[in-house]
């Protein structure tokens, strides 16, 4: 309506470029009103819109066209769509699905940002719990200044001779060796530490176990995790610490002393 309004006798000032503005941010306001994010829309349907633009613009420079046409138009359009369509909503199905998680690391109290792939294929746990799998470089100053020459790419490729210096250098991290097997590869070891805690999607795990691969993962993302994907506050297994050899825990009750709920 406002398209066809602005080639009307007498209204003319439509074409102006406030006016247009405006009409963009109520067309976002229609649209988009309900939504979280609608400064975030606002600014993509003007980008979207500019780009647009902008592919007519080109192609007709490109034939050396002097007027914009239904076919520029159309043939424009339908290349946007396609990129739209083919590129960014494969990437934001992903995000939606929860297939990229935002982690945030906390080992030694120190605090790292990473990206995750949630990866229902992988099983890994530790006592029935999961464990957030690492590439080499994903926490990069995290662990104590003594332990970097153990976190080698190189070094990590033989977990058994990485446990005792671990467990002289640092056993605050408390750390174990963990089997595990992969489709086309021979069943091996993981080194694993206890981290303080991690938020993976939101939901934060106290004191979830880290397993360090010697090997990375694909671009975008630096760690693995098979657990479920909670909406929020506390993950799924709770506060529970390994209790291995101090035997002060009983049934119904973490270290603390506070009571289990179900799946904790």
């Amino acid at each position: 309506m406002y398209a066809a309004a602005a080639w009307l006798p007498g209204w003319a000032f439509l074409t102006a470029a406030p006016v247009k503005c405006a009409a963009g941010v109520g067309l976002c306001l229609i649209a988009f009103g309900h939504e979280e994010h609608l400064a975030r829309l606002t600014l993509l349907f003007f980008t979207v819109s500019c780009a647009l633009a902008g592919g007519v613009l080109a192609l007709n420079l490109f034939s050396g066209a002097t007027g914009t046409n239904a076919t520029t138009f159309l043939f424009v359009a339908l290349g946007a769509w396609v990129l739209l369509a083919v590129f960014f909503r494969t990437a934001a199905r992903h995000h939606a699905a929860g297939t990229l998680l935002p982690v945030r690391v906390c080992v030694c109290g120190r605090v790292t940002e990473l990206t995750a792939l949630h990866d229902s294929g992988n099983t890994l746990s530790d006592a029935g719990r999961p464990v957030l799998v690492l590439a080499p470089d994903a926490l990069p100053s995290a662990f104590p200044a003594p332990l970097a020459p153990y976190l080698t790419r190189e070094a990590l490729r033989s977990p058994p001779d990485l446990l005792e210096p671990f467990v002289k250098l640092s056993p605050s991290l408390r750390p174990r060796l963990l089997p595990y097997h992969a489709v086309g590869v021979p069943a091996g070891l993981l080194l694993s530490v206890e981290s303080d805690w991690a938020e993976i999607g939101g939901p934060r795990y106290p004191c979830l176990r880290l397993a360090l691969s010697p090997t990375g993962f694909g671009q975008g993302y630096s760690a693995l995790w098979g657990g479920e994907i909670g909406k929020d506050g506390i993950g799924t297994y709770g506060d529970i610490r390994s209790n291995a050899g101090d035997g002060k825990a009983s049934a119904g009750t973490d270290r603390r002393g506070n009571s289990l709920h179900r799946r904790q």
